[in-house]
């Protein structure tokens, strides 16, 4: 209630910390952070809006937050009032005074909290303020080329490199995981045991063949273990189901285990932002069902999860393991063989031996390794005892959950290890998943949509009472359902994604624009001090726009504000790296070469804030000795310009003013150290100098496109992005990799070059930082005819691969005293097949009555073996060219060459030269 005759005397400090233990209490911890951060947010708007008309200067006033703060939080009905200042603890303590005073008091108190966090910084007279972003924006807008050369060319020759800035300020929105506001995990399973006990419910042909009138009895063994595995075996951090993630659980879970559900010509698709625990909502139902086929003895594998990449595989793979250890050990079988435990998994793709993993038993590294029965995961600390024998890198093992690219399942579908891992089990694959299915535009959404039209067609010839279910997973995926369905050919697609968010603070951009390239010519030595006709010493560079990525890049992470572990509630690893981005491979070494080099060489440190840096002179610029000769702490001196930046008004410094001075830059530990550089290509991490892999030892890594989806790194606060991105989807992505803490308040750099794409990004950079739908859509030709003329190639394959009664290794591997292809025998096989392949053509396609595509492939295949039974080379070896190549393979094998080979290359040669003579 409003106070008519309140005292003009001021509170004093015992009225303050009364309203602060109240405001700071649990109970009001919800509205204390949201408070919090929308002070903060004020700030950053009022900043922003100042940065984008060009003042790169940019304050606000305490008056103004105030008078924001007044009209939000200290009117009758404000949540801050009523529960806070009307509160029977704060209420008689108070009530002299006017809301008023209070409030002003209260938010000087909050604004002094953001000061000593390093999020807003006093200026001037201290009644105004600016965000620690607003500052980075500075520093960008103001960023010159400076080189390491007798100490540091001089400011006022050092080429500028920036043209504008621009700063955005986003909403972060995240899933609601609050257990008082989130889906406990009791109803989520309740819903399950509701459903399956209905009188209609019917099991999946799995079930009904395997545990018959029992299957209820199975659901609901594997129901209550998961009961007790969500309340005693996830992560702390996972203490509730967000709405979308339960109800995916219940319908992947059910559509999985019951009869009409499985058979609907259905997909399913699964949104939210990135961080959401998408993962999370695919993987608990596979783990479900995983169990229910154990209890029930269905073998084989359930699950296939494909990913666009090997190191998005391995590090998925790798979470994988985390959750089947967890099971497993909860049902005592952590040391279980790959048959017997109750889930096993696999990583298949090229690199496959090269995956490492954390030891669920030590602090190690697990690695593939060989034993006799197989090649498992084992610590290389201790190899003997701490093995997952359920865990294995063999391509032919039909582990429960297969983890893959989709490239190695289009193999599998073909070759013999497929044939094991997939096609020998009575029943097949239960979960086909698709993740981050936004990679999937134009030829690679045509590939990857006639692999899964392949991979279907192969599950209903093993069984075809037993359907698949389906699931694609995206953070940035527009018309999500059309494009599943689409993908996955199905009739209808089902969305899961979060009905209930909520904001978790702010995220920022700040859009770079270079200047277009030029050569300069900076004066070194005595030259500085004479007129430009007169430069004898000079250096000759040129201001690119990789020069302003570069100068760019080490500010960012010197003057990013860090955390160190421990800082806060909950923060269990320091927050100090970024992640860039470039789209070249070309470009990630250079780029990388260069920082590193610029680290080397102490650029950074010619704008360090010298003055109250305790006597240290790497800032050959810092007029320190005007602010009280530096600082002496035997004497704890503190500089003018310590406590509030530099300004032409109170404490003038033109080294500030200039933009060479990072005077947040201040942290021993986390800023005024070289920042350790690594980059990532092909695949590959390694040292931008000499190419050792760091591991975990890296600061600052560059990458291209390879890590723009499931590189989850808890450490990174911000990434970066040079050029224009190929596409919008990506670039959200790409942005993504940082903070994926939810109280994390990341940033994104975008370094725009002079190109008119670059341009026309800065222009309309609301295309990156708030994208339309139509920015979203992901191309998808899914009936193009070429690409599927080339897989219903491969498909043929995979009918002599799948079908029991054709010996497709003979086709592949030829006869025992033969090597290489047997043309004859697949010869054979498509005449005495050619129907049936057609047929299975017909199908998996969905080619129409009458559409005769699938005949003219077969054909197509059986005139191109023809041209393979040709002699090799006519009137001197009249040798079939599959078996001369047959026999060359198999002699190149056991010595290294082919004797017949040499022998009629040898002859031809001679020959060509007699009839040159």
């Amino acid at each position: 209630m409003s106070k008519t005759h309140p005292t003009t005397d001021l509170p004093g400090t015992e009225q303050v910390e009364t309203i602060w233990e109240e405001f700071t209490a649990e109970a009001h911890e919800t509205l204390y952070e949201k408070m919090r951060s929308s002070v903060l947010r004020r700030i950053d708007e009022g900043c922003k809006r100042q940065i984008n008309a060009g003042n790169y200067d940019a304050t606000i006033t305490l008056q103004t937050v105030f008078e924001w703060f007044e009209e939000k939080y200290l009117t009758d009905d404000s949540a801050f009032v009523e529960d806070v200042l009307e509160s029977d603890a704060v209420f008689l303590e108070t009530i002299e005074y006017d809301r008023r005073q209070l409030g002003h008091l209260v938010l000087e108190r909050l604004i002094g909290e953001l000061e000593e966090n390093g999020e807003v910084l006093y200026v001037y007279d201290r009644q105004r303020v600016r965000s620690r972003v607003a500052e980075m924006a500075r520093y960008f807008a103001l960023i010159r080329q400076r080189l390491q050369i007798d100490g540091g060319t001089a400011i006022d020759f050092s080429p500028s490199l920036v043209k504008m800035v621009k700063m955005e300020v986003l909403d972060r929105e995240q899933p609601i995981f609050d257990p008082e506001r989130a889906s406990r995990f009791g109803p989520t399973l309740r819903e399950i045991n509701k459903r399956v006990n209905s009188a209609d419910a019917e099991p999946a042909a799995e079930l009904a063949e395997t545990v018959g009138s029992d299957w209820r009895d199975t659901i609901g063994e594997t129901v209550e273990f998961m009961g007790e595995f969500f309340n005693d075996g996830l992560p702390d951090e996972i203490r509730s189901l967000a709405d979308y993630q339960a109800d995916s659980f219940i319908e992947l879970y059910l559509d999985a285990v019951t009869k009409d559900a499985g058979e609907a010509d259905l997909s399913h698709v699964i949104t939210a932002s990135t961080g959401g625990g998408k993962t999370e909502a695919f993987l608990f139902p596979i783990l479900a069902y995983c169990h229910t086929a154990w209890r029930a003895g269905v073998s084989g594998n359930k699950a296939v999860l494909t990913y666009p990449r090997r190191d998005l595989c391995d590090n998925q793979f790798e979470r994988l393991v985390e959750y089947a250890f967890t099971i497993n050990e909860r049902l005592g079988k952590e040391h279980a063989s790959l048959d017997e435990a109750p889930i096993s998994v696999a990583i298949q793709h090229g690199s496959r031996t090269d995956t490492e993993i954390e030891c669920p038993f030590c602090d190690g590294t697990m690695a593939a390794t060989d034993y006799e029965e197989g090649r498992h995961f084992a610590c290389q600390r201790d190899p003997e005892n701490h093995v997952l024998r359920w865990a294995t890198a063999n391509r032919e093992n039909p582990a429960d959950v297969i983890v893959t690219t989709q490239n190695s399942l289009h193999l599998r579908l073909m070759d013999k290890y497929g044939k094991s891992a997939f096609w020998s089990s009575t029943y097949p694959t239960k979960f086909l998943v698709l993740d981050e299915v936004h990679v999937y535009t134009e030829q690679s959404g045509m590939h990857v949509s006639n692999v899964v039209r392949r991979f279907k067609r192969a599950l209903k010839h093993r069984n075809s009472h037993q359907s698949p279910t389906l699931v694609a997973s995206s953070a940035t995926i527009e018309e999500a359902k059309d494009f599943t369905r689409r993908i996955f050919d199905t009739e209808s697609a089902e969305l899961h994604s979060p009905s209930k968010t909520e904001s978790t603070g702010s995220e920022y951009m700040l859009f770079v624009k270079s200047t277009e390239p030029r050569d300069v010519e900076i004066p070194i030595g005595d030259s500085v001090f004479r007129p430009q006709n007169e430069w004898e010493d000079l250096h000759r560079t040129t201001a690119s726009n990789l020069s302003c990525m570069i100068q760019i890049a080490f500010a960012f992470y010197h003057t990013v504000r860090k955390e160190r572990q421990g800082s806060r509630d909950g923060l269990n690893v320091d927050k100090d790296r970024i992640l860039g981005f470039v789209d070249s491979i070309d470009s990630v070494g250079r780029l990388g070469r260069y920082l590193d080099n610029a680290e080397d060489d102490g650029l950074f440190e010619l704008r360090r804030p010298d003055a109250f840096l305790h006597g240290e002179g790497e800032n050959p610029d810092c007029p320190k000795e005007r602010f009280r000769e530096g600082t002496d702490e035997e004497l704890d001196e503190t500089a003018v310009c310590e406590s509030v930046v530099p300004n032409k008004h109170l404490n003038e410094c033109s080294v500030y003013e200039a933009g060479e001075c990072w005077w947040t830059m201040r942290d021993r530990q986390m800023d005024l150290r070289p920042m350790s550089m690594a980059i990532h290509k092909s695949g590959q991490r390694q040292r931008p100098s000499d190419e050792s892999d760091p591991g975990n030892d890296w600061k600052h890594m560059i990458a291209t496109s390879a890590l723009e989806v499931g590189f989850d790194h808890p450490s990174i606060i911000g990434t970066y992005q040079y050029r224009a991105p190929m596409s919008v989807p990506g670039f959200i992505q790409r942005k993504g990799r940082g903070g994926r803490d939810a109280e994390d308040n990341p940033i994104t750099v975008v370094v725009l070059g002079s190109t008119s794409t670059d341009s026309f990004y800065f222009h309309h950079s609301e295309y990156l930082s708030h994208p339309g739908s139509e920015h979203l859509e992901i191309p998808l030709d899914e009936d193009n005819r070429f690409v599927r003329a080339e897989h219903m190639t491969s498909a043929i394959f995979d009918y002599l691969n799948v079908t029991d009664s054709v010996n497709s290794q003979r086709i592949y591997r030829g006869r025992p005293d033969n090597q290489g292809p047997d043309i004859d025998f697949l010869d054979d096989v498509l005449y005495e097949h050619r129907s049936d392949i057609a047929e299975w053509l017909r199908t998996g396609f969905g080619l129409a009555d009458g559409d005769g595509t699938a005949e003219e492939v077969v054909d197509n295949v059986v005139d191109y073996l023809e041209t393979l039974d040709e002699p090799l080379v006519p009137g001197e070896d009249d040798t079939a060219f599959w078996k001369a190549f047959g026999t060359a393979v198999e002699e190149a094998g056991k010595t290294g060459s082919s004797t017949h080979i040499d022998t009629l290359a040898q002859s031809l040669r001679e020959s060509m030269r007699g009839s040159t003579e």
